[in-house]
C-alpha cells in the first residue's frame, strides 16, 4: 500500500465520525490521545499538543541559535517536568495570550 492509498484509508476512518475532544488524565504520561477499540471512539486530548508546540517554539525563540534536535530534546525534557495540572495552566495561560491570525506560510 502507498502512502497516498494509507491516507486515503485514515481519511475513511475520520469519515467514519466517533472523534470526540477530552481532557486525557494519566497520573504517568501526557496522553495526546487514544482510541477505544471496543466502542471504535477517538479521543483527542488538544491541551497537550498546544501546549507540547507553545514550548517548542518558545524555546526556539528564546534560543534561536540552538539547532531543532537540541529544541525537541529541552521540549521534551519540559514537558516531562510538567503534571497534568501544570499542563492545564500552561494551556490557560495559552488561551489568554494567543490572537488569532490568517494562515501563515512557513515558507
Amino acid at each position: 500500500m502507498t502512502p497516498a492509498e494509507r491516507l486515503e484509508e485514515v481519511a475513511s476512518e475520520l469519515a467514519k465520525g466517533r472523534i470526540y475532544e477530552a481532557t486525557l488524565i494519566d497520573p504517568t504520561h501526557h496522553l495526546e490521545g487514544l482510541c477505544d477499540h471496543d466502542t471504535q471512539a477517538v479521543v483527542i486530548n488538544p491541551k497537550v499538543s498546544v501546549v507540547d508546540s507553545l514550548l517548542h517554539e518558545l524555546v526556539h525563540r528564546r534560543w534561536p541559535a540552538w539547532s531543532e534536535a537540541r529544541v525537541r530534546r529541552e521540549t521534551r525534557a519540559l514537558m516531562g517536568q510538567l503534571s497534568s495540572h501544570d499542563v492545564e495552566v500552561w494551556y490557560r495561560r495559552y488561551r489568554r495570550a494567543v490572537k488569532k491570525r490568517r494562515p501563515v506560510s512557513s515558507t
